[in-house]
């Protein structure tokens, strides 16, 4: 008899598995979305945890902005504060959180690493992530690393990505946008002309970049924007409580389209600098962007970055990283508000079932 229930548990299980994955491979955004509530309404993260990992696996998630106010940051990259709150503890209940110092370390040595673990990253370097994150990642006692972009926060330069995008919720002049940028925005929606500009402006050099930037600033009127990433008094408080910080170069430019010159620069100079500024080695890089198609990041990026004394580099690559990963490529799960806590709890469980298949099991 329990043989026989043991083997309609694991059907059922297949046959739950083989229509999540149906669901994940649907278009419709807003399907997913109702069948993923319901899956996580019924229980269905509890029961897929309890299949064992594939040994040394683990998931790192990439975060940016964690914050309810939307005027800085692309929905698709912030998590609002009450959802951090719950994904934080949810991870604190039901995983091991390690550093990901831990992760690239076991990976080298070969080592398993606990039962399923998890590293969490934030790129960019906002405040927020200091004044929201920060105190959730406290009380949890959980490691974190946030990788920083160095002239912003060592300098207080403009960070072009969330000032850009600030400006143009103040303010989207599709004539202007036309003469700077010589391009032809979509005809309305910040987001799309966020995505177009940002877009011309990632493959120019970083001068090109920051002339036009400077122009349009001059010439549209935007008013004051604030800075809004973190300081070196707030990372310094931040990394006596198990938070690292690693590089996110110098000024965010797409690596890969860059001359080596310029590359190496932005990688040196950021590990550099952050490292006289906090008083430890930063050994950790976050790309930007950090997709390997388009070409965000290459293998000349790869070998300039571990030329440059970098130990570890995580992409935007999506994926649950394996034992023998590349310690200098390794991929994430990005995570924002889209779908709230259900896709989550989900998703992690979707990338541990995927390391169980790449290791040989199907679920």
């Amino acid at each position: 008899m329990l043989q026989e229930q043991s083997t309609v548990g694991k059907a059922a299980f297949q046959l739950f598995f083989g229509v999540w994955l149906l669901v994940w491979d649907s278009k419709s955004m807003s399907f997913k979305q109702v069948v993923e509530q319901q899956l996580y309404s019924i229980g269905a993260p509890a029961i897929l945890r309890m299949r064992a990992d594939a040994s040394g696996s683990a998931v790192v998630l990439a975060y940016h902005a964690v914050s309810d106010d939307p005027c800085y940051s692309l929905p698709g990259i912030r998590v609002t504060c009450e959802l951090f709150k719950r994904q934080m503890k949810h991870l604190a209940d039901h995983y091991s959180v390690v550093s990901l110092d831990e992760v690239a370390n076991a990976i080298r040595a070969g080592d398993p690493l606990p039962e399923r673990s998890v590293a969490v990253t934030f790129d960019d370097g906002y405040e927020d992530n200091f004044t929201n994150a920060f105190p959730v990642l406290a009380a949890h006692d959980l490691p974190a690393t946030i990788f920083a972009t160095s002239a912003p926060v060592l300098t207080g330069a403009r960070f072009w990505v969330a000032w850009l995008y600030e400006a143009l919720l103040r303010k989207v002049d599709a004539g202007l946008i036309a003469e700077v940028f010589g391009i032809a925005p979509p005809e309305s929606g910040v987001e799309q002309a966020f995505n177009a500009i940002s877009g011309r402006l990632n493959y120019c050099s970083i001068e090109d970049r920051d002339a036009l930037l400077d122009e349009f600033e001059a010439r549209g009127a935007f008013g004051d924007i604030p800075s809004r990433v973190v300081n070196v008094d707030q990372m310094r408080e931040m990394l006596q409580r198990r938070i690292s910080i690693g590089s996110h170069t110098v000024s965010h430019p797409i690596l890969a389209n860059l001359s080596p010159e310029s590359r190496n620069a932005e990688l040196r100079q950021s590990r550099d600098d952050l490292s006289a500024a906090l008083g430890v080695e930063v050994a950790t890089i976050a790309y930007p962007n950090g997709r390997a198609i388009p070409h965000n990041f290459d293998n000349d990026t790869i070998t300039a970055a571990s030329d440059a004394g970098y130990q570890c580099a995580v992409t935007s690559k999506r994926g649950p990283i394996l034992p023998g990963a590349n310690v200098l490529a390794l991929p994430r799960l990005g995570v924002s508000q889209v779908g709230g806590m259900a896709k989550f709890a989900l998703t992690l469980e979707r990338f541990r079932l995927r390391a169980r298949r790449a290791s040989g099991a199907f679920i």
